[in-house]
């Protein structure tokens, strides 16, 4: 067994490496093994020892015949409907259609996950589907929210947007699925990180409210409900930006025979 080190290939950046950043994101103290020593990158959706190993069994592309017909794959196909539904109609009035089926979509996205692990049906078909519809899903909110904003503030939605939807998550599933590290554990050992992939309770408000502030602004609600929601937005953005800084200067072991 050889292992050797390489260096992250998106480090073009020239930023400092992470160990200079502000005191406030400090490397968080491990207790497990460093997630950078992960050898098999396992779909997001399963976490259970059978889960992963029917994942591993079935970690192949092109995806069977029958994976087009999971369970947890036909619920994503009913969030692409719904969010085509949802942008079906345009102009005045048209804001409580838009956020209803958005959220119909929001809402069959948190029940996925579930009936993967219930029925044993992780796919890398599924992990797939999950990963581009989420993102394609919070880039058509942030466009609408985009046409009530000022242009500044359109301009900082933006943005964020680019760097959260865009390359934060298109950074991490190259990383996933070219050097297999399974996405959630990069960046780990950094506090915010941490504290926004290590429980259900700091993902879910992260993403909650990330989506409800989008849905707050095109619904053009009061600023307190904007402000309600934006610690949440903030948080999750700023978790997302720090696990892209990590991104860039991750070494990854990579262990071959």
């Amino acid at each position: 067994m050889e292992a050797k080190r390489v260096k992250s290939h998106v480090s073009f950046f020239f930023l400092p490496p992470p160990h200079f950043l502000p005191l406030f994101l400090p490397p968080y103290p491990l207790s497990y093994p460093s997630p950078l020593s992960v050898k098999v990158r396992l779909c997001s959706r399963c976490h259970s020892n059978k889960s992963q190993q029917n994942v591993m069994g079935s970690d192949s592309w092109p995806p069977k015949f029958k994976e087009f017909f999971y369970i947890p794959n036909i619920i994503d196909y009913l969030r692409v409907v719904a969010l085509v539904w949802a942008m079906r109609e345009s102009g005045e009035g048209s804001e409580w259609h838009f956020v209803t089926w958005y959220a119909i979509s929001y809402l069959l996205d948190m029940i996925d996950g579930e009936a993967a692990r219930y029925f044993d049906q992780c796919s890398k078909l599924g992990y797939y589907l999950d990963m581009v519809i989420d993102r394609i899903s919070t880039i058509v909110a942030s466009a609408k929210a985009m046409g009530y904003l000022s242009p500044f503030s359109a301009m900082a939605l933006l943005v964020t947007t680019v760097i959260v939807e865009i390359i934060a998550h298109g950074v991490v599933m190259y990383y996933g699925e070219v050097l297999g590290i399974h996405q959630k554990k990069m960046g780990f050992d950094y506090y915010l990180v941490n504290l926004y992939l290590g429980s259900k309770a700091g993902l879910g408000f992260g993403c909650v409210c990330y989506e409800a502030f989008l849905l707050s602004i095109i619904l053009q609600m009061p600023l307190w409900v904007n402000l309600l929601f934006f610690p949440g937005f903030a948080f999750r953005t700023a978790a997302c930006t720090v696990r892209l800084y990590a991104c860039m200067y991750l070494d990854t072991t990579i262990h071959s025979e």
